[in-house]
């Protein structure tokens, strides 16, 4: 009995700090000018498409719709979390929003509570999506050399289930 409100307790106070965390996140995009969000996006596909091909994500994760289990999706999350404190500390603060946007989206995913939040945080991320194309020619104008194809591919994927809501505006 004791073991079993332990248990609850734990998952309501991991509930609770995934709420406040997804949420903080899309409160922090709201802020952002719709270029910056054009810049994230860029920024997101091009870490997750380099991530995919180089094995630490499966290949076309955003596409599927059969999403890998949810020990998996948490690794994920958990790999990607480190990224985000290297990009951090080597002063790359785009570039770890960015991965923050790839690690929410499956956290977003993995818990059914947290879906909804999920469309909320892609509507707001859609605004960058006419100025993403954009930020993906200067990036390559900086890189000096062309991303992968799948970057132009797939550069306006949202996850499947996590796309927004239509709502009557968009009628």
């Amino acid at each position: 009995m004791i073991f079993d409100w332990l248990k609850q307790t734990s998952d309501n106070q991991a509930g609770n700090s995934s709420l406040r965390e997804v949420t903080g996140f899309i409160d922090g995009l709201r802020s952002m000018t719709d270029e910056d969000m054009g810049v994230v996006i860029a920024v997101a596909t091009v870490i997750r498409v380099s991530m995919e091909k180089e094995g630490f994500l499966p290949k076309g994760l955003f596409n599927e719709s059969t999403l890998p289990s949810s020990v998996a999706l948490s690794n994920y999350q958990v790999d990607l979390h480190k990224l985000v404190r290297r990009f951090n500390k080597q002063g790359q603060p785009t570039d770890a929003v960015a991965a923050l946007v790839i690690s929410h989206s499956l956290r977003c995913l993995n818990v059914p509570d947290l879906r909804e939040y999920g469309r909320d945080m892609w509507q707001t991320l859609s605004r960058g999506f006419p100025h993403a194309e954009k930020a993906l020619r200067d990036g390559e104008e900086a890189k000096g050399k062309p991303f992968p194809k799948r970057v132009w591919k797939e550069w306006r994927t949202i996850p499947l289930g996590l796309k927004p809501r239509e709502t009557s505006e968009d009628s």
